[in-house]
């Protein structure tokens, strides 16, 4: 019975994972297929500067993160996808921290309506190396910023952003395309 349960499980999140992926798959490699974009911020556009909240309470903007590349990471804390992806995040968190790079993991407004753990909780337990040397800062997506980067309430969609707050890439499931966030990292340095 427990291996079923387990049986079950696994496929549910491969099937997660496979559903986000295919959404994505205009969007890697920097394209924007507007049926596929999730939102109206698209690679080389300038990204929204949106307030958000961090997990002391303060409130914080992109705007601070200026001068330094930051991943802007939408989750929601009951995602399985979202979970495995700070699995794969925390294995390579040495390769962000190297280059500077912050990954602001914002719950997606009020969590999508679903309740989950807080989005402290979900960095601390899934990705607890890169949360502890603060490569990844944990953060609640205010109303506006959801609607922004994320109207269509994707589960797990990220965007690369530059040091003067272009949009360089976006794709989503870290877990599964983070080979590709980190040729897209390489290729923005050079």
């Amino acid at each position: 019975m427990a291996s079923n349960k387990k049986l079950v499980t696994v496929l549910i999140l491969v099937l997660v994972g496979i559903a986000v992926v295919l959404s994505y798959e205009n969007l890697s490699n920097g394209a924007n297929s507007s049926s596929a974009r999730p939102s109206n911020v698209t690679v080389g556009s300038l990204a929204p500067n949106y307030g958000f909240f961090l997990e002391n309470g303060s409130e914080a903007n992109l705007s601070a993160y200026r001068g330094h590349p930051v991943v802007l990471w939408f989750v929601a804390t009951w995602c399985s996808s979202c979970a495995q992806g700070n699995q794969a995040i925390n294995s390579s968190y040495q390769f962000f921290k190297r280059r500077g790079i912050r990954i602001v993991e914002l719950e997606l407004y009020k969590d999508l309506g679903y309740s989950g753990p807080s989005i402290t909780n979900f960095v601390s337990s899934y990705a607890p190396d890169a949360y502890s040397n603060g490569t990844v800062i944990p953060a609640y997506a205010e109303y506006n910023m959801t609607a922004k980067y994320d109207p269509q309430g994707y589960l797990d969609i990220y965007y690369l952003i530059s040091g003067n707050g272009t949009v360089l890439y976006i794709n989503g499931s870290p877990e599964s395309t983070l080979g590709q966030l980190e040729q897209a990292i390489n290729a923005s340095a050079e």
